[in-house]
């Protein structure tokens, strides 16, 4: 027998209370920087576009504002494309369509992105969650990608300026990581970042979004948050980590955050935005460390 050649034995009760007749609808993203995207689709009805009012918003200048809407017709027992008067037109499988009815693998091209049609079983599903963990995950600290965080702040800022709404952004540089790798190894200071990343998480779930930008860096938006109200949640966060209980074999690790703070201004841009908070955290490294900066 091959060496490759493996005989894995399924628990017969893992398949007893799936239902395997059971289809969900859906649209896969295969092009574009939310490749491996995947829209679940129900019978209420969908707008795709660029404006944060559509229901799915995708980033594309090519892509009308409010580009196309799909929802389910029981006359033809089928999902239905519909192009709303868009600028550039929605293609089916190569042809411009103004109306359709969706088949299994149908191509939909609007703009440069490229969405794939199809019914997922319970095995599609579970495959498609393990795919996007990967594709979007940090394994170490479980956060999600700076690229997918970048998209989301892009949505938000979208959504912040067309409703006049607040959003806070808090970049943050852990105290200390080189010193700890260089005394006790890598993988203490692996530890340290896996933990504090836990903590940030944690702390923000419910409130906004947060990602590990690099090695030691992490970076937060929080949506409806005004300047007192960030600075009073990184300066929570501040003091987490300077009291958590950081030990690993028996050693007592004793690592701060230094954090910079920054909210969303009228003509602000993702990279204006992300620049001020930058200089922010930035200050508190220089001046001392272990503290929190705002700069409005």
């Amino acid at each position: 027998m091959a060496e490759d050649c493996t005989t894995v034995i399924l628990n017969a009760n893992w398949f007893s209370d799936k239902d395997f007749e059971k289809k969900v609808p859906g649209l896969t993203v295969l092009s574009g920087d939310q490749v491996g995207r995947r829209i679940m689709l129900a019978d209420d009805r969908i707008t795709i576009g660029r404006s944060p009012e559509a229901t799915i918003m995708l980033r594309d200048t090519l892509i009308s504002r409010q580009h196309l809407a799909i929802d389910f017709n029981p006359e033809v027992n089928s999902y239905v494309i519909q192009d709303l008067k868009s600028s550039n037109g929605s293609f089916l499988n190569g042809l411009r369509i103004t109306e359709a009815a969706l088949k299994e693998s149908d191509k939909i091209l609007i703009g440069n992105i490229i969405l794939r049609f199809g019914w997922s079983d319970v095995f599609d599903l579970q495959y498609q969650h393990e795919l996007d963990n990967l594709l979007n995950i940090d394994e170490l600290t479980g956060l999600i990608v700076k690229r997918r965080f970048d998209e989301e702040l892009d949505r938000f800022i979208a959504v912040s300026r067309t409703q006049g709404a607040d959003l806070a952004m808090i970049m943050m540089d852990i105290d200390g990581v080189k010193q700890i790798n260089d005394t006790y190894g890598h993988s203490f200071g692996a530890y340290t970042i896996s933990q504090t990343g836990k903590l940030i998480k944690a702390a923000t779930d419910h409130k906004g979004l947060a990602s590990r930008f690099g090695g030691d860096e992490f970076m937060i938006f929080l949506p409806n948050f005004k300047m007192d109200a960030a600075k009073q949640f990184a300066e929570t966060i501040r003091l987490q980590v300077e009291t958590y209980n950081f030990a690993m074999d028996g050693i007592i690790l004793r690592p701060t955050i230094s954090i910079g703070v920054s909210i969303l201004k009228k003509n602000d841009t993702l990279a204006s935005l992300f620049k001020r908070a930058d200089e922010a955290l930035y200050i508190s490294k220089r001046t001392g460390r272990n503290k929190v900066t705002a700069i409005a």
